[in-house]
């Protein structure tokens, strides 16, 4: 399942990348910035494949919040 995962990945790369770069003038900018966004996507998606769900970013601001107003 996680070799699949991978491999749609990669096929939306090639598919994605060759027009993404004759857009923009910036390129080593771009290409970092894509490059961590869909590395971030791999691995929520291969968490959520493990059922290793990331915390939800609501249950992290909720606990900030109670630690602040619990001092």
């Amino acid at each position: 399942m996680i070799i699949g995962l991978i491999a749609i990945f990669s096929v939306i790369v090639f598919i994605d990348l060759p027009g993404l770069l004759k857009k923009t003038n910036q390129r080593a900018k771009t290409m970092i910035v894509y490059f961590f966004l869909l590395a971030a996507g791999l691995t929520i998606s291969i968490m959520q494949l493990l059922e290793k769900a990331p915390v939800s970013p609501a249950k992290i601001i909720e606990k900030m919040v109670k630690l602040i107003i619990l001092r």
